[in-house]
This record gives structure tokens, C-alpha cells and sequence, in this order.
């Protein structure tokens, strides 16, 4: 027969395992953002959306005082801010940007914050790489691990999910839902 001791840890264990989730997860910050920065990706933004990439075209200078830009054509799959769901949604970008790493593919699925267009009729992500998320396929948003806060202390050992925190829509609606209004 087992002694009071062996019976209380074999209790306590499988209390603990029944609660699920460990330790290091209970005591994750809840009020932690699910996507670094937020409320100034959110404020900055003119255009927040969800959508597949249809068409990437680089359109040449017509003149010598103009920049090339790029052409990118999406189909707007969730509507946050300053779309509609179903739209087309054509933006240009400086095509300089595409030197820099920031490109586009067409199939990719991305959430995009993006400025407001400027004078030019130009736009690209708020803050760079920061306002830019792929979507997997299963719809949900990659971040990054370590930009965002963790969803359990160690990654998966395997499989596509190793080494992000995808985020479903639903969580980042609510979230901006939350981010305060801008102060006048």
C-alpha cells in the first residue's frame, strides 16, 4: 500500500496535468500584445487588411523626374480599416523598396498595414517589415516568436508551425479593438 506521501504527490500530479498547460503559460503576461506595437502600427495606418496577392507589375519613370514603382494588386480577404471585403485594392509602391527585400508574390497571403497613400499616390507597410504578416495556410497570422509574447516556453520540434505564434483574426480584431483612440 502506498504511503500518504506517494498518494498526495500521484493527487497533486495529476491534478497539475489535468489543469493543463504549464507553469511558465499560467503565468504569461495576458495584457502582453499579440503583435509588437500595435497601437502604433494601428495608428499610422490607413489601410488594414487581410488579403491574397493577384498581380505584381513594375511600372517604368515616364519622365526623367519620376521613380519607378511597383504595381501590386491584392484581393482583400478580411476588411479592417479603409477597405471592403472582395475589393481589389491596387497600391503602388517605390520600387526602391523592392531593392531593399520588400516584395511580393502572387498567391501570398499577407495582413497588411499600410500608410495612408502620400501625394504621390504612394504606400508601403508601417514600419517597414513591422507592418507586414504572412497568413499560413491555414488563415492564421504569422509572428514571429520573440515578437510577440509566447505561446508556450518551448516550440514544437517539428512541423511549419516551429518558430512562429500564428494569431487568428478574430484575436487581432479584438486587440485593435482595444488600441485607444489617437489623442487630439
Amino acid at each position: 500500500m502506498p504511503s500518504p506521501f506517494w498518494k498526495f504527490l500521484i493527487t497533486a500530479l495529476m491534478l497539475i496535468l489535468a489543469c493543463g498547460g504549464t507553469a511558465a503559460e499560467r503565468l504569461e503576461d495576458p495584457t502582453a500584445p499579440i503583435i509588437p506595437n500595435l497601437p502604433a502600427l494601428s495608428r499610422s495606418s490607413g489601410y488594414i487588411f487581410s488579403g491574397t496577392v493577384v498581380k505584381v507589375e513594375r511600372i517604368a519613370p515616364r519622365r526623367r523626374d519620376a521613380v519607378a514603382v511597383m504595381r501590386v494588386i491584392f484581393h482583400v480577404d478580411t476588411a479592417i480599416r479603409g477597405v471592403s471585403r472582395g475589393q481589389k485594392l491596387v497600391i503602388r509602391e517605390w520600387a526602391g523598396l523592392w531593392q531593399s527585400g520588400e516584395r511580393y508574390r502572387a498567391g501570398e497571403r499577407v495582413l497588411l498595414f499600410l500608410y495612408p497613400p502620400s501625394k504621390l499616390g504612394l504606400t508601403s507597410p508601417v514600419g517597414g517589415a513591422m507592418g507586414r504578416f504572412r497568413i499560413n495556410p491555414g488563415g492564421r497570422i504569422v509572428v514571429p516568436r520573440g515578437q510577440n509574447r509566447p505561446r508556450s516556453p518551448r516550440p514544437p520540434a517539428t512541423g511549419p508551425s516551429w518558430g512562429i505564434n500564428p494569431v487568428s483574426l478574430q484575436e487581432l480584431a479584438r486587440a485593435l479593438r482595444q488600441v485607444p483612440e489617437e489623442q487630439p
